[in-house]
């Protein structure tokens, strides 16, 4: 087993002896996925933990009427599906693609309760993983329901430095291209944003 996962957020301060031991008695699966691959489908079951080990995806809800919305991307090392795995109705809630060529340990639901009930720091661990992702969560539904599309661009922007590409930019707020750039001309005019070489910034 690859030194590596022991610098992964989840396995980190592990007992090496144990978790090894563990995988072994149950077996765990190394996969690739290209870009733009589905690596889970909203609705099917989910039965095993995904860590993300190289690359980056990102998350979607899509609606019985079609309607799209990004809500996360993710970038190695992280782990999907932390909360998913141990619901009541044990379905994925999101579909997970490649955002890029990207790799995935999949761990079996039966591996992850042995290691977590025989050592605690990656118990510990786990609970942090799963209370940040809920942490996320609670933002980005602030964003949706209580912000508006021009603070959500400032938002965006603060985080990532600028709106470089306007279509990723709208599929990762959730909204239609022409609507964000109707909004980024507004607050172009009102000298909240600026244009610069890199993008749109904040003024």
């Amino acid at each position: 087993m690859s030194d590596d996962i022991y610098e992964m957020p989840l396995f980190k301060g592990g007992n090496r002896d144990t978790i090894e031991k563990i995988m072994r008695d149950f077996p765990s699966r190394y996969v690739h996925y290209k870009k733009g691959d589905t690596i889970a489908m909203q609705g099917n079951a989910c039965r095993s933990l995904y860590i993300l080990c190289e690359g980056s995806v990102y998350a979607k809800m899509i609606s019985e009427e079609g309607k799209e919305l990004t809500l996360d991307t993710l970038s190695a090392p992280d782990v999907l599906a932390s909360a998913f795995i141990f619901s009541s109705e044990g379905v994925f809630p999101v579909t997970i693609l490649a955002n890029s060529d990207c790799s995935l340990w999949i761990v079996s639901k039966e591996s992850l309760l042995k290691i977590i009930e025989e050592d605690s720091s990656v118990l510990r661990n786990y609970l942090t993983v799963i209370s940040d992702h809920s942490m996320f969560l609670s933002k980005r539904l602030n964003e949706f329901a209580l912000q508006t599309l021009s603070s959500r661009i400032i938002s965006y922007i603060e985080k990532n430095g600028s709106i470089q590409n306007v279509q990723e930019a709208a599929f990762i707020l959730g909204v239609a291209r022409p609507s964000l750039s109707r909004v980024i001309l507004q607050m172009l005019n009102r000298g909240v944003l600026k244009r610069e070489d890199k993008g749109y910034i904040l003024s």
